[in-house]
């Protein structure tokens, strides 16, 4: 009699750590399909405050939802205001799109607003490496970030590389956290500390209507258009 080979239970499938760790995404698949991002990540969003405001929030929001929802469950998330550019109006419109209550939301987010050069400087250097220690948050946004330096025509280069130079150093040291930088400015206008994944928007009117046209640099530099209306509804 020919011997057959008893019927074996299937094995769970093996996942590699990268797999299990957590995913950041913005809700957009043309983007969430080329961009990956976890935990220890740098990002830079390039273009009007309008657009990379809308972006930040999203990824803010979207962290705040469970796993099973394409979340990372963030107990809270940090934004470090330096152009008065958020918006809890705003934050309770995405948080609707995924039936999250506004006032819990609003709670997980906690802002604080710079308006001089000194300020932020003191604040990324010494109050966000406790705020951080203190409150765990998965995300810490800095909007505006060193377009401020650009603005004052007060402060010389001399000092301007000094407090950048500080500023680098003191985000580097931060781990566990993904941190969104945004600008007004374009990423070859402006020097940003080394950042492992880049989006620059730019803006064409088309008719009545608005294109957005997405330069992406991941692992490789790709380019997305979208209309304005998929990115703002």
């Amino acid at each position: 009699m020919k011997f057959q080979s008893p019927n074996l239970v299937e094995l769970p499938k093996f996942k590699t750590a990268l797999e299990y760790r957590d995913r950041f995404t913005f809700g957009h698949e043309k983007l969430d399909t080329i961009l990956d991002l976890h935990l220890d990540d740098t990002i830079g969003i390039f273009g009007q405050t309008k657009y990379t405001n809308i972006l930040a929030t999203r990824l803010v929001v979207r962290a705040l939802l469970p796993r099973n929802h394409g979340g990372v469950d963030a107990e809270s998330v940090m934004v470090i205001d330096a152009d008065n550019s958020s918006s809890p109006y705003l934050y309770v419109n995405i948080a609707r799109e995924y039936g999250m209550h506004h006032s819990s939301v609003l709670r997980k987010v906690l802002v604080t607003r710079q308006f001089t050069i000194y300020q932020l400087t003191n604040t990324i250097l010494y109050d966000l490496p406790k705020r951080i220690k203190l409150h765990k948050p998965k995300i810490v946004v800095i909007s505006g970030l060193l377009d401020q330096f650009y603005q004052d025509p007060y402060i010389n280069s001399a000092e301007v590389q000094r407090l950048v130079s500080q500023i680098v150093t003191a985000l580097h040291k931060i781990k566990n956290v993904l941190i969104v930088l945004t600008s007004r400015l374009a990423d070859n206008e402006i020097e940003f500390p080394p950042l492992s994944r880049i989006i620059e928007i730019r803006d064409k009117k088309e008719f009545s209507e608005t294109q957005l046209n997405l330069s992406i640099r991941n692992n490789d530099r790709l380019k997305v258009s979208m209309m304005e209306a998929e990115l703002t509804n």
